[in-house]
């Protein structure tokens, strides 16, 4: 769990972690070095209170692909997932995903979710995902929420995420060039939309896809239209939703 200025909504995802029917977790959660506020107080705070959390602070660099990139090197689990300081997780998820994935030696995985708003309410949005997921279907349209996914640490021990927009859809795309996805269409889990972020550089956004496609999938001129033509139309159709709730 990474964590930049996260003071008024760190508790509550610490707790939806901490009300997990499956308890045998150990939370990595990074502050940001450049956190203003009490992000790092409330972190030790919750720490004092429970040994399955450990503080990571005080790195030399911040950013999020920085921060989660030291957690990985530092996680000793058998699964890794992830959760940022203003999602939520529904009590059952680590339970269901574990369930899946080690009843049918599933390396990669993730679930359902839905969004909501800076204050916790519901928006008209909800993403399920397949039952299965190629690397070709992420291409066309990515239904893997980082806030869902989980994988197993020994498949893919050296993971780490790019310094760039949209950085675990990048790393989404290199672990589905060796295996594909299972995905859970149960809702588990909760992504909050900031209110800063619903009026985000779209064009900013969509120039980063087009330059994952460009340059880190290498994909030709003809390829990289055709799966950036579904992406934009897959935006319009959120932005619709948002605009009509």
């Amino acid at each position: 769990m990474p964590a930049f200025n996260a003071e008024s909504s760190l508790l509550p995802s610490i707790r939806s972690l901490q009300a997990q029917e499956e308890t045998s977790w150990e939370l990595l959660l990074v502050v940001d070095c450049n956190s203003q506020d009490r992000t790092l107080d409330l972190a030790m705070g919750a720490a004092s209170n429970d040994p399955r959390i450990r503080i990571i602070s005080n790195l030399p660099k911040g950013g999020c692909a920085y921060n989660r990139n030291h957690a990985l090197r530092e996680a000793q689990g058998d699964f890794v997932a992830f959760l940022d300081s203003d999602d939520l997780w529904e009590p059952q998820k680590l339970t269901l995903q574990l369930r899946l994935m080690e009843q049918e030696a599933v390396d990669f995985s993730c679930t359902g979710y839905r969004w909501i708003d800076a204050q916790g309410s519901l928006l008209p949005i909800i993403v399920r995902p397949p039952s299965s997921i190629t690397y070709h279907d992420l291409l066309s349209n990515n239904k893997i929420g980082c806030l869902t996914v989980m994988y197993r640490r020994v498949r893919f021990p050296n993971l780490q995420f790019a310094d760039f927009l949209h950085e675990d859809y990048i790393l989404w795309l290199s672990i589905l060039r060796e295996t594909s996805a299972r995905g859970i269409p149960d809702i588990l889990a909760s992504y909050r939309v900031a209110d800063q972020s619903r009026s985000r550089n779209k064009a900013k956004a969509a120039m980063a896809r087009w330059r994952i496609l460009r340059k880190f999938e290498k994909l030709s001129l003809v390829a990289s239209l055709r799966y950036f033509t579904e992406y934009a139309i897959g935006s319009l159709v959120r932005r619709s939703d948002l605009n009509g709730q």
